[in-house]
């Protein structure tokens, strides 16, 4: 992770803790349908993973509340013959990608019901992640991802509702990713979900 990354977050973190009522941890997990909440890894996208972090928010009924977490992520794209999908026109390939990032989301949201040990509330908001290390590994001499096909830097969209129960708070959101973290190799393309939920818990530390 370079300096200014590190420098970022430092910011980040000391202006989270400087205003807000209040302050924890969270952990969340990504899904593509809300209605089957399957713990089971997709490898054929880069969206899923688990994610831990931290979380602060002003105690307003318009509140502000920024995040940064730690999401990895696994993925692996193939073509080969007897696999659904499989384009002759190509070399046959078989490679698996690791990412570890650092996501960032900066939140807007208003909180519709607001009682001292309830919260009901609504969100928007923008959300950047930073490849912070990548990995891939192929069983193939035909590569057409390499490290420099990846996108170091992606910015996608949410929005979501959630509530708040004593400590606990849980939301669910859902996001819009506009760009492929993989960046097309020739004519070969690797098209990425670009509609996901993710389940999310926070534990407060500080109200």
């Amino acid at each position: 992770m370079n300096t200014k990354l590190y420098f970022f977050l430092f910011i980040v973190l000391f202006s989270s803790q400087s205003y807000a009522q209040r302050f924890g941890i969270k952990f969340a997990w990504s899904n593509a349908d809300y209605s089957s909440f399957n713990l089971k890894q997709d490898k054929s996208q880069l969206y899923q993973g688990y994610q831990i972090g931290i979380y602060a928010r002003s105690d307003s009924r318009i509140y502000l509340q920024p995040e940064v977490y730690y999401h990895k992520k696994e993925g692996t794209f193939i073509n080969e013959p007897g696999v659904a999908g499989y384009n002759f026109y190509f070399d046959p390939y078989n490679q698996s990608i690791t990412l570890h990032t650092i996501n960032i989301p900066l939140i807007l949201g208003l909180n519709i019901i607001k009682h001292k040990d309830f919260t009901l509330h609504g969100f928007l908001g923008v959300q950047s992640s930073v490849v912070v290390g990548k990995s891939i590994s192929t069983k193939y001499n035909f590569t057409p991802i390499s490290k420099n096909e990846i996108e170091n830097i992606t910015v996608k969209y949410l929005y979501g509702a959630g509530i708040d129960i004593f400590f606990l708070s849980f939301d669910v959101r859902y996001y819009i990713d506009p760009t492929n973290l993989i960046n097309s190799s020739g004519e070969i393309a690797f098209p990425m979900l670009k509609n996901y939920y993710t389940f999310n818990i926070g534990l407060k530390l500080l109200k």
